[in-house]
């Protein structure tokens, strides 16, 4: 079983004889310093553990750089040349990355959506601030840009589904800080929503039936709508510590139907001793892998402050938890959020 199948029949709530070993990355110097620390100098830690090689393919969803930081200013006219579907929104070696889709092993996904933030152009705080005022003035403009930027993901990703076959489809939603998204739920609803529905309508016509939002911080009040759009994974990164965004929460209230990838603190790993990971590891991870459709990984890039050590603990004590029979699902269709496309 590779990779690809096992991330597949996990998801669909078959069994598996362990969750993949997805990761968000780690920077160059910090595998410098981890060589210094005792990981083989002629390996990565990817080698030294099998970590899955996942990757996001697909055209480049921005606008034109020539209009960068000044996204809101643009008539709607001028909005759609900055968002225009063209050939060239595909990279140069489309044709070679496809082939080398076609008999993959690895963990692949199209990235149909970069947020709310982005399809209107923010940056940092002097192009964030014109967004939200529109936000209260002129919700009808916003809509407006919206509706546009969602025509456009959805041509190219109804392009992009006709030749690839991904294993999901991400769409990314950097809307929130650690206290909650910066717009609210019922402008969320308004703006945002109509465009999932699109995207969701789109893949399930070409069969793809898994949705994943990767979002930061605590986007936990929207997850409501995002469920009832059709979204069917949810992969939360570099967000605080909360009730909210602690991944036993969301089990409880939105179930194994949806799939959840991440969710080991970072500071779990910053501040526990490597002889007292596995407690903290089992207590934490057990009771999600057992109730079906979750990979566990570290919510956040692993970065210095995290030493050799510590990181060979998480790794081999996670190995270990995924691998046990009684954490893997269970005959095909026990699992209590299997479910299959119809």
């Amino acid at each position: 079983m590779n990779e690809r199948q096992r991330f597949r029949r996990l998801m669909r709530g078959q069994p598996v004889d362990r969750p993949p070993r997805l990761e968000e990355g780690v920077r160059e110097q910090v595998i410098d310093r981890w060589h210094r620390e005792g990981l083989d100098p002629n390996k990565t830690h990817a080698e030294v553990f099998g970590l899955t090689e996942h990757e996001r393919v697909g055209p480049d969803i921005r606008q034109r750089s020539s209009y960068r930081r000044r996204v809101m200013a643009l008539s709607h006219r001028e909005y759609r040349k900055a968002f225009d579907v063209a050939p060239d929104r595909f990279p140069d070696d489309w044709p070679q990355i496809l082939r080398r889709l076609e008999d993959r092993a690895h963990v692949a996904c199209i990235w149909a959506f970069r947020g709310f933030f982005q399809a209107l152009g923010v940056e940092d705080w002097a192009t964030l601030k014109p967004v939200l005022q529109a936000t209260l003035q002129d919700p009808v403009d916003v809509r407006a840009r919206l509706e546009m930027y969602g025509e456009f993901c959805a041509t190219l990703l109804d392009q992009t589904l006709a030749v690839v076959d991904p294993e999901f489809i991400y769409l990314g939603e950097a809307i929130s800080d650690n206290k909650g998204p910066l717009i609210s739920p019922a402008m969320f609803e308004e703006f945002v929503i109509p465009v999932y529905r699109r995207l969701v309508a789109v893949a399930h016509a070409h069969g793809c039936r898994e949705i994943l939002v990767g979002t930061y911080g605590n986007s936990a009040r929207l997850l409501p709508a995002m469920r009832r759009a059709g979204v069917t994974m949810l992969w939360i990164s570099e967000a605080a510590e909360s009730p909210e965004t602690d991944y036993r929460t969301i089990r409880r209230q939105h179930g194994p139907e949806l799939g959840l990838i991440g969710g080991v603190p970072l500071s779990l790993l910053r501040a526990t001793a490597p002889d007292d990971l596995r407690l903290q590891l089992e207590t934490l991870v057990t009771p999600l892998l057992s109730s079906g459709r979750y990979i566990p990984l570290a919510g956040g890039r692993v970065r210095e402050e995290i030493p050799w050590p510590v990181y060979r603990v998480y790794r081999e004590v996670l190995d270990e938890i995924m691998a046990s029979p009684s954490n893997c699902c269970g005959p095909l269709g026990s699992c209590p959020g299997a479910h299959y496309p119809s």
